[in-house]
């Protein structure tokens, strides 16, 4: 393809991954110098913020568009190749990104889908039991504005009808939207174990009894919840996570 040196960063908000940045250049082009690497380590952290702060800011339409109420199916064959799909599936390609005439023979599909294709072939060749363990799974914000959810899984094989890639798309649930907005309203993995336990109507002392811990820290861990999302009360935190967009 005529690529040569290449150069990648995770954009990362604390201890989450909200995007990445690759670089490439062409072959016979000069590596990477160190001040452009420099710039880079200095970049990324404030894309991560950014990234991070867009989950929050922009908000998606609330009607759905006709014929959308069900998830879009992605078959590809072993060259990712597109050898069949579902309606559904189009739209939401279109959503994420221009499809070219020759989308189905793989020339224009979004970022997104070559993300899921690449995390579901390395779990099938596991180089770490974390790889083994991978549910390729990938929750992207569209042009549209609303979040999709894409995952990738493999056909079981027959004689003579070897396996085949599978991506399934389908608009974000509301319980996958809300850890969305907890990562982006910066809650800490305790804070988000009581806010699961708030979803489920517990009261303070189920819920000191669940997490091992006193009332008193409990109140304390709602405190600063209610602080950083920005709410006065537990109703209000959930619609702020569940309900609202």
């Amino acid at each position: 393809l005529g690529l040569g040196f290449e150069v990648g960063g995770a954009c990362m908000a604390g201890k989450e991954l909200w995007g990445g940045i690759v670089l490439i250049r062409e072959r016979g082009d000069p590596d990477f110098e160190a001040r452009e690497m420099g710039l880079l380590r200095r970049v990324v952290p404030h894309l991560g913020a950014g990234l991070r702060a867009s989950a929050l800011i922009s908000q998606a339409s609330s009607a759905e568009p006709d014929g959308e109420d069900g998830p879009g199916v992605l078959i590809l064959d072993h060259s990712w190749r597109v050898v069949e799909h579902t309606p559904a599936a189009r739209r939401y390609l279109e959503d994420l990104g221009d499809l070219e005439p020759d989308w189905q023979e793989g020339g224009s599909l979004p970022e997104s889908v070559w993300m899921v294709m690449g995390a579901l072939q390395k779990a099938l060749r596991p180089q770490t039991d974390r790889d083994a363990r991978t549910v390729p799974c990938l929750s992207v914000k569209a042009r549209s504005g609303r979040w999709l959810t894409l995952q990738g899984a493999l056909t079981e094989a027959r004689p003579g009808n070897p396996s085949q890639n599978m991506i399934f798309i389908e608009p974000t649930g509301p319980r996958r939207i809300a850890w969305l907005k907890a990562a982006a309203y910066g809650l800490s993995p305790r804070e988000r174990e009581v806010v699961d336990l708030v979803l489920r109507g517990a009261s303070r002392k189920q819920m000191a009894t669940s997490l091992f811990i006193s009332e008193y820290t409990v109140q304390d861990h709602l405190s600063n919840i209610f602080d950083k999302v920005g709410v006065r009360g537990r109703e209000a935190l959930i619609k702020r996570l569940f309900l609202d967009n």
